[in-house]
């Protein structure tokens, strides 16, 4: 079909109505809206890479095929309502107050999902009084419409956050009526940030969204850390908080956020090695349901501080992350004891680095019966280590009709990463077990999913090993071999975030 012809000729030479002209406007409407999603959701989650300074945004290049569809796009005030700007140098900034502008007046009273990207192309930024004018214009366009914004992402420097809040203060409303999701996320090159403009009072900390009565979301990045200091890098309306991603805290940050944050359902934070513990900690009981964290603790000593000091009765998920090369005697003795006391838990990810056989046995012995989905990722790099999977662990795994107990009864879902060095015919046997020698479900939960991202060595079983089981299991499989495994902030490769 050539969509620049708004008719086409039929074969009596009639004029006959192209087929997508002659669909209802409300029905292209709602074509349109999906495209949009879909332009939307193609993208890094978090921070959406906006089309690029040459080409026009989606509203905007249907509008450009033919008249009637650009009269449909100009009288849908919601297809205007996503907003994304990309400000690779200063000079973009004028071009970012014309699309911001035209957007926020075309979307009429919507409100606004909007999107600040900051991706420097050069390795030097020169900012001249003219661009620190229009940075100035396009904060104070933002601050007009503050009071529409519904999601508001952006990895911008505070400082330029703070020039919003100051055109904020100078407006007539301070309430933050539609404002749901919050991400700010901090963008580095070379450890430093862009924009750094200047102009922000660090130890007031920003105040914009404190009165923000529908925010339940907030995505943090390193420019708002929390690291035992007494106030508070950001002011938000915390106790209504539900979800707090990608934090930056020490052990007695992430106790003062649970504490600030009684509704608190999902808790993503990063423990960085300088955070040292000053003291003890006021015990807390709190109603968490998911929590991921990323430890890079030389002792141990935070992860003992943080585990010995809360208790989670509620908690569904755990996500365990230690970047350290070795893993720390007081922190398997801190981890071990959470483990068997949280009997809810029923997903549980841990990343280790190093971790000798018998610690790996005493963990899996820890985990509490109930528990669904596992995933370990090992990276072991020493040859001559011995594996963690052990004769004895592979057998305790393995479900029999007799006494004792296997580990794990309930296990739907087992992903292993890393350099997997075991018995083939024992592991076999524990996948058997588990599956089609287990199909009524006699001696425990039937496996639903196995997952195994196998990381080349001299040792690591193979895809041809995993043959038998791949055949048998078919799509409920999934084996890969890599060059190495994955980094330490990475997504489980298995299992979605469980909110």
């Amino acid at each position: 079909m050539e969509f620049t012809n708004e008719r086409d000729t039929g074969s009596q030479g009639t004029p006959k109505l192209a087929p997508l002209l002659a669909v209802p406007d409300d029905v292209l409407v709602e074509i349109f809206y999906a495209f949009g999603a879909i332009k939307k959701n193609l993208r890094v989650p978090s921070l959406p890479p906006p089309p690029s300074p040459d080409s026009p945004a989606w509203p905007i290049l249907l509008g450009s095929v033919c008249r009637k569809w650009r009269a449909v796009t100009l009288s849908t005030p919601r297809l205007w309502a996503g907003i994304r700007i990309n400000i690779s140098r200063p000079s973009n900034f004028v071009d970012a107050i014309n699309v911001f502008q035209r957007f926020a007046a075309r979307s009429g009273a919507y409100p606004l999902d909007i999107a600040i990207t900051f991706s420097n192309v050069e390795d030097a930024l020169m900012f001249s009084s003219e661009d620190m004018e229009q940075c100035q214009s396009l904060a104070n366009a933002l601050a007009a419409s503050v009071d529409r914004w519904q999601h508001f992402r952006t990895n911008s420097h505070p400082s330029f956050l703070w020039k919003i809040e100051q055109a904020v203060v100078q407006g007539p409303t301070w309430s933050r009526p539609m404002l749901e999701t919050l991400e700010i996320r901090s963008y580095g090159r070379n450890r430093q940030t862009w924009p750094d403009l200047g102009q922000n009072d660090d130890e007031a900390g920003l105040t914009m969204f404190a009165a923000s009565p529908k925010l339940r979301y907030v995505n943090l990045g390193i420019g708002y850390s929390f690291h035992n200091d007494e106030n508070l890098p950001i002011q938000l309306p915390w106790q209504q908080i539900e979800q707090l991603d990608r934090i930056d805290a020490s052990s007695e940050g992430c106790m003062r956020l649970l504490r600030e944050c009684p509704n608190l359902v999902r808790f993503n934070v990063m423990v960085p090695r300088q955070c040292g513990v000053r003291g003890p900690v006021d015990f807390l009981r709190h109603s968490l349901q998911s929590l991921e964290i990323w430890f890079d603790d030389e002792s141990g000593a935070s992860f003992d501080a943080l585990f010995g000091s809360v208790e989670l009765p509620s908690l569904l998920e755990l996500r365990i992350t230690f970047a350290e090369d070795e893993w720390q005697p007081l922190a398997h003795a801190r981890l071990t004891r959470f483990l068997a006391a949280t009997v809810t838990l029923q997903r549980l990810v841990l990343k280790l680095r190093h971790v000798s056989p018998e610690d790996f046995h005493s963990i899996l012995k820890a985990v509490p019966s109930g528990l669904l989905e596992l995933e370990f990722v090992h990276e072991r790099e020493e040859s001559a280590a011995p594996t963690i999977y052990s004769k004895q662990l592979l057998e305790e795994l393995t479900l029999r009709t007799r006494d004792p107990p296997a580990l794990l009864p309930n296990l739907r879902a087992l992903s292993l990463l890393g350099a997997l060095d075991m018995n083939i015919r024992a592991f076999t046997a524990i996948i058997r077990s588990r599956t089609w020698d287990n199909a009524d479900a006699h001696r425990g939960a039937e496996l639903q999913s196995l997952h195994m991202y196998i990381v080349e060595s001299q040792k690591s079983l193979t895809i041809e090993d995993l043959q038998i089981l791949k055949d048998c299991l078919t799509h409920r499989a999934r084996f890969r071999v890599v060059h190495r495994g994955p980094s330490g902030g990475s997504r489980s490769l298995a299992f979605p975030d469980l909110m």
